[in-house]
C-alpha cells in the first residue's frame, strides 16, 4: 500500500481492519484543532478518563493548543478516519527526562472500539517515532484499561501500580505482525513535516 489522496486532498495512509473495513490514517498538523475536537465528542465520559487518566468533561482552550502543538519529531500524532470521519487519535511526546524515551496516548471513539483502531494507531505512532531513533516506549494508564495494557503487552512494555496508574517502560518494538504499511507511514510523516520543525533527524542522536 501506499499514501493515496484522500479528504480535502490530505494524503493518507490507508488501512485493512481486522474486521474488513477500512480507515485512513494521517499526521495532524500543528495547530489543526477540528478532528482533535470531533474525537474527543465522540468519546464517552468513562473513555475520556481512560485517555487523559482524570475526569474530562470538555477540553480547555490551553489544553487544546497544547494537544495541537506538533512538530513531527519531538511529538506528533496520528489521526484515523473511517469514511472521512475523524474516529481516533494517537500520539507520542518526547518525555522531558529521556530524549530516547516518548510517551505514547491512544484514544478511539466508543463507536468504532474493538474494530483494532488501537493497534493501528499504535503501530503508526510506534513506527514514527522509531524512525527518529526512539528507543524506549512510555505508557500511563488506569487499571481496568483493559484494552491498552494488551496492546501495550504484545510491544514488551511492562507495567507496574504507581499511585493508582498503571507506569510502564520498555525498549522500542513495533507490533509483529504490522498493523499498517510502515513505508508507506515514514514517508507520509516526511512529507508532511512542517517547514517550520526542526530537522527529521532522531531527538536522543
Amino acid at each position: 500500500m501506499s499514501a493515496l489522496p484522500l479528504a480535502r486532498c490530505r494524503p493518507a495512509v490507508p488501512v485493512r481492519l481486522p474486521d474488513g473495513g477500512t480507515a485512513a490514517l494521517r499526521p495532524l498538523q500543528h495547530g489543526e484543532r477540528v478532528p482533535l475536537l470531533e474525537v474527543f465528542a465522540g468519546l464517552s465520559e468513562e473513555s475520556r478518563a481512560s485517555r487523559y487518566l482524570v475526569p474530562m468533561p470538555r477540553l480547555t482552550e490551553t489544553f487544546v493548543r497544547l494537544l495541537t502543538a506538533t512538530d513531527g519529531v519531538t511529538s506528533a500524532a496520528w489521526l484515523a478516519t473511517v469514511a472521512d470521519r475523524p474516529v481516533g487519535i494517537g500520539r507520542y511526546a518526547v518525555m522531558q527526562d529521556d530524549p530516547c524515551a516518548v510517551d505514547v496516548a491512544l484514544e478511539v471513539v466508543d463507536e468504532h472500539q474493538g474494530r483494532g483502531l488501537g493497534g493501528v494507531l499504535l503501530d503508526a505512532v510506534s513506527t514514527h517515532a522509531a524512525a527518529h531513533g526512539v528507543r524506549r516506549l512510555h505508557a500511563s494508564l488506569l487499571p481496568h484499561n483493559e484494552a491498552s495494557r494488551r496492546l501495550l503487552s504484545l510491544v514488551g512494555v511492562p507495567l507496574r501500580l504507581e499511585d493508582g496508574l498503571l507506569e510502564g517502560t520498555g525498549a522500542m518494538r513495533l507490533l509483529d505482525p504490522s498493523r499498517v504499511d510502515r513505508h508507506a507511514v515514514v514517508d507520509l510523516a516526511r512529507r508532511s513535516a512542517p517547514v517550520a520543525s526542526l530537522a527529521w533527524t532522531a531527538p536522543c542522536a
